[in-house]
């Protein structure tokens, strides 16, 4: 039986097709990345009981997004954050406390890499394109670009790229302080990209895109490891 893998999404407002409605969304890549790694990817929407949905999920990827509240690590609201949603912030929180409390399998990407520091007593910078030493990495509105990432030997990410990897910039807030996660990946100017919770089984947290820079791998053991 192959694993079932939940996603989370994001309620957004959209006029294509829908008459102005919300709808739930996340990028294709994410559930792509899942079908081809072998696994079951599940859509999951804020709506969604966070104990209830984990008792029928093997693994969980919190996926990218918004910015979130910077309530959450103790920061006042800097100008250029944007579109926060508090319930999707409290929603995706139970899961990832919940997951960890299991030893659930699960992969925070972006958003999700942000918002598992927050929770785990970590800090963001809010806008970094203002942010001396930190200018180069994207802004939001679609502005990408590619740098490299050194990650730490002693690692299971390490294990699964190699010690250097390019990953992409789309993001303008950016982890500074992980809290007690394990930093296992920084860019040459130091921004925090990659963390772990090696106490767990599988826990790997990631500011680039895996599903978009072809980082199979990482899909491949969260597949494994939730299939165990």
């Amino acid at each position: 039986m192959r694993p079932l893998i939940g996603i989370t999404t994001s309620v957004n407002l959209r006029d294509y097709e829908t008459l102005g409605q919300s709808v739930v969304m996340v990028p294709e890549s994410y559930s792509r990345a899942v079908k081809e790694a072998g696994g079951i990817p599940l859509l999951i929407s804020e709506c969604e009981d966070a104990e209830e949905l984990l008792d029928v999920l093997d693994g969980l990827i919190i996926s990218g997004g918004r910015d979130i509240n910077p309530s959450l690590y103790g920061e006042e609201l800097h100008e250029k954050t944007i579109d926060i949603n508090e319930q999707q912030d409290e929603w995706e929180k139970s899961l990832i406390e919940g997951a960890i409390e299991r030893d659930m399998p699960m992969l925070c990407i972006c958003r999700g890499h942000q918002l598992l520091c927050a929770i785990r007593g970590g800090k963001l910078f809010q806008h970094l394109p203002t942010t001396k030493g930190f200018e180069k990495h994207g802004e939001t509105g679609g502005k990408w670009s590619n740098h490299k990432i050194k990650l730490s030997p002693e690692s299971l990410i390490f294990d699964l790229l190699g010690g250097e990897v390019i990953g992409n910039s789309g993001h303008h807030q950016g982890v500074f302080d992980a809290g007690d996660l394990d930093v296992v990946g920084r860019t040459s100017d130091g921004l925090i990209e990659a963390v772990e919770l090696q106490s767990c089984r599988f826990l790997v947290s990631i500011q680039w895109h895996p599903e978009m820079c072809g980082h199979v791998e990482i899909f491949e053991r969260l597949i494994q490891v939730s299939s165990q």
